[in-house]
């Protein structure tokens, strides 16, 4: 068996209302797995005063361990990596790795690999950049570090192999946001699948060589997709609007 048919959705930007269209549609549809792309938190600037900025961390904090619990109780399973304002990341990945506990069904794939079946599965989530690493501020990766870390997706033997990525690649799915990085690790390694955050405004498919390459869209903006790789290569990609 294989994953192959997959809810592809993020940038929900911490709307109660976009985290419950999406438990929704997990619950209707009942994919093999969500593919989410980052974005789970308002990506609007923490505040500058000291106790705002902690009250903030607060509510940002509870709305991930909602985020994740919603996720939990549909029962599908989700692969999740974080957006550029997920951050820290550290925090992010603590309230991740405890749903993880609580949640068979969840899966943290930022900058780890997940193998089912026929499928191997991994991500990287937050900017990528060619020097800087993350901060408090934001999630950031460099290049190199995310070489590293995908090693074992490109070493996989799995014949599905998909990559989640927070950011588009270069082209029409991406515009002046498309991040060149994420076109060269398409252009290099070739997995079957790039589920890659975007803008709604750009939001669509295209295929490059082997990849099938799906921005979502905005969640906030009631924007998914729904990938099925059972079917025709024209007919692999329906853009939902939830």
């Amino acid at each position: 068996m294989a994953l192959r048919r997959f809810l592809v959705a993020g940038r929900l930007h911490g709307s109660e209302a976009a985290l419950k269209k999406l438990e929704d549609a997990l619950n209707a549809r009942q994919p093999d797995a969500l593919l989410f792309v980052g974005g789970v938190l308002d990506p609007t600037p923490r505040p500058a005063d000291r106790r705002r900025a902690a009250e903030r961390l607060h509510d940002d904090f509870v709305f991930l361990e909602r985020f994740f619990e919603a996720l939990g109780r549909t029962g599908v399973y989700a692969a999740v990596i974080p957006g550029p304002e997920d951050a820290p990341l550290r925090e992010f990945l603590k309230v991740g790795l405890n749903a993880e506990v609580d949640f068979p069904n969840v899966h943290l794939a930022h900058a780890t690999l997940l193998e089912d079946g026929e499928t191997a599965l991994e991500g990287i989530g937050g900017e990528l950049t060619h020097h800087e690493d993350s901060g408090d501020h934001v999630v950031r990766v460099s290049k190199g570090l995310a070489e590293y870390f995908l090693r074992g997706l490109w070493r996989s033997e799995k014949p599905l192999k998909v990559l989640l990525v927070a950011v588009p690649p270069t082209g029409k799915l991406g515009g002046e946001e498309g991040n060149p990085i994420v076109t060269e690790f398409i252009d290099s390694y070739a997995p079957t699948l790039c589920a890659a955050s975007g803008e709604s405004e750009r939001r669509g498919w295209d295929r490059v060589a082997h990849t099938l390459i799906v921005n979502p869209g905005r969640l906030i903006s009631g924007s998914a997709a729904w990938v099925d790789l059972t079917q025709p290569h024209g007919q692999q990609v329906e853009l939902l609007d939830l």
